[in-house]
């Protein structure tokens, strides 16, 4: 991670100035000062601070993994529905009605899905200027896995020259939706689901027009 990604990056990759900081500095200096009475008090308050942002953010380092971000082949298009079916029976099954839930079918070969140890372990699909679906696996979230995938999307939908991006998720995914808050999105608007009795939210995100 520390050798592909420019430290101009490290606070947009993390997520948290904070954390960001705290992790490059035991990379840059790799053990803490010390003076002949220990840890300087000032700076173990900070470790125990940055620690504990990282406990509560979850991003320790060894956490953090490599994820190959491409579109599916043709064969694997059936592997991209069964993660999209799986997470989505795992977050929403039982709200409305016990899983399998419906899926609607996509053209997945215009997704993107993230593939670890050769597995798709993640996806994201967009559609005009909407991030029309994200979905990682249990196992590899936190990890910097869903963090690059809403990247692939964003810069997709921005390619078709939106420059606002907007997404909807349940109410009741707060994950979901800290997670979205934290890259930058807010929340425009809430409305009822148009089938189900549930709460949907509409995410927003501006972005600037690069000048050419």
């Amino acid at each position: 991670m520390t050798s592909q990604l420019p430290v101009a990056r490290w606070h947009e990759q993390i997520g948290d100035p904070t954390v960001a900081d705290g992790i490059l500095e035991r990379l840059v200096h790799n053990a803490p000062n010390r003076n002949a009475r220990g840890l300087d008090a000032k700076e173990s308050r900070q470790d125990r601070r940055i620690a504990n942002k990282l406990k509560v953010e979850g991003l320790y380092w060894q956490m953090m993994i490599e994820a190959v971000i491409r579109q599916p082949q043709p064969h694997e298009h059936d592997a991209v529905r069964a993660v999209v079916q799986i997470v989505v029976d795992e977050i929403y099954g039982g709200l409305w009605a016990p899983p399998p839930l419906p899926v609607d079918e996509e053209n997945w070969g215009l997704s993107w899905v993230a593939i670890v140890d050769a597995k798709i372990v993640g996806m994201v699909l967009t559609h005009e200027e909407w991030i029309s679906d994200l979905w990682v696996v249990r196992q590899h979230r936190g990890r910097g896995v869903g963090h690059r995938l809403l990247a692939q999307g964003e810069a997709e939908i921005v390619r078709r020259g939106h420059r606002t991006l907007r997404l909807r998720v349940l109410q009741s995914n707060t994950a979901a939706i800290n997670f979205y808050n934290r890259q930058g999105w807010r929340v425009a608007r809430e409305f009822p689901h148009e089938k189900f009795p549930v709460t949907v939210l509409e995410m927003v995100k501006s972005v600037r027009q690069r000048k050419a």
